[in-house]
């Protein structure tokens, strides 16, 4: 009986821990840190590698996009091309699973423009700019996710090539997302 107690409560401590790798606050803080540590995205794609995630998008998006930042971190062309590929191939699959997903446009997005001109990944942005652009500018300032929406604002105004209406737009949208604080 005590052997039963036992091996319940470890399974059980077992299935919590996996259960707290996978909370999407958690992953989406790993995702916008990935860069600032070493080996960053390697870390997030290991959390989520073994995970059942065909239910689930958007964590499928954060591991495709995380695998695709691994190909910076690992060597050999040949395994550099395969943790591309792979992200690149889950970006695709959660995008035409929810294609009007902002957030996992988003990450592919992100992916997008960060991946080397010679990989030919590109054909999206413009799309992707569009659906983050309509969604962010229909939700409340107040929605749950506005801290996400503000960090993915921030991001653009960083890293993407946006046209000066996209600027501007990007700045109203961090104003609103703000205007709560």
């Amino acid at each position: 009986m005590r052997t039963t107690l036992s091996l319940l409560l470890v399974l059980m401590a077992t299935i919590q821990a996996e259960a707290q790798q996978l909370d999407i606050d958690n992953i989406r803080d790993q995702f916008f840190a990935m860069d600032k540590t070493a080996g960053g995205a390697q870390k997030l794609y290991q959390v989520l590698a073994k995970a059942d995630l065909t239910k689930d998008p958007v964590l499928l998006a954060y591991r495709g996009a995380a695998s695709a930042a691994s190909a910076g971190s690992v060597s050999g062309v040949k395994s550099k091309l395969q943790y591309f590929n792979h992200g690149k191939s889950e970006l695709e699959k959660a995008v035409s699973i929810k294609p009007l997903d902002a957030e996992i446009r988003f990450l592919r997005l992100a992916t997008q423009l960060n991946a080397p001109g010679f990989l030919g990944y590109t054909g999206e942005i413009k799309n992707d700019k569009a659906i983050i652009f309509t969604t962010l500018k229909s939700v409340v300032a107040n929605h749950p996710n506005a801290y996400l929406y503000l960090r993915i604002c921030r991001f653009l105004l960083t890293y993407a090539d946006l046209s000066e209406n996209e600027k501007t737009t990007v700045n109203q949208l961090i104003n609103k997302f703000t205007s709560l604080k």
